[in-house]
């Protein structure tokens, strides 16, 4: 099981479409990414911002902008800008 899953969100950002996000990812590898991720967070109960989201985009904008990081917290994440 998840540690901690009610402090781990996702979302889904460099590899997705910035327009017809209803559409399918058209580039194979960049749709499994998001498909795996996907299924990953359902499994696991990860608050995930996904594709069709109001809140998805590139994870180090959207944490700052809805609060989940903040000033002096210590965060792991993906991103490498996250500390910006």
């Amino acid at each position: 099981p998840l540690f901690r899953p009610t402090q781990t969100i996702a979302t889904a950002d460099h590899n997705v479409p910035t327009r017809h996000q209803d559409r399918p990812i058209a580039e194979p590898l960049s749709r499994y990414q998001v498909d795996t991720l996907t299924q990953n967070c359902a499994e696991f109960g990860v608050n995930l911002y996904g594709l069709g989201h109001r809140y998805q985009g590139i994870v180090h904008v959207i944490g700052p902008e809805l609060g989940i990081t903040q000033p002096g917290m210590t965060i792991v994440c993906g991103d490498s800008h996250t500390s910006t």
